[in-house]
């Protein structure tokens, strides 16, 4: 009767080990697609610092550019005050004192 029984038995072991095999290829899928889901949203997520970061970095060189723009400004009109005081001058010769004050001119930026 044990021999009789024996194919049974094995079919029914196959047929357990099948479901199991299939129960985990289901998991290991799921589990691979959550994977790449989270690791997707972790490069997209990075993704999106730099893109902040170089959006920051973007506004700081404008902020940098604008503020060595109004110091040159700033510059420029102290120097040609400056150049005019010094066309003012009196005890020099005239082409000394516009050679002096084109000199002090040709300092702005």
């Amino acid at each position: 009767m044990t021999e009789f029984n024996k194919p049974t038995q094995e079919e029914d072991w196959n047929a357990l080990a099948e479901k199991q095999l299939a129960a985990i290829k289901r998991s290991t899928r799921a589990t691979t697609e959550d994977a790449v889901v989270r690791a997707a949203h972790k490069v997209m997520a990075e993704f999106n610092d730099t893109e902040s970061l170089s959006s920051v970095k973007q506004e700081i060189v404008r902020m940098a550019q604008s503020r060595e723009k109004l110091l040159n400004m700033s510059r420029n009109k102290v120097i040609e005050e400056v150049a005019q005081h010094i066309e003012k001058l009196q005890g020099f010769g005239k082409d000394t004192v516009d050679s002096l004050a084109i000199y002090i001119r040709e300092m702005k930026k």
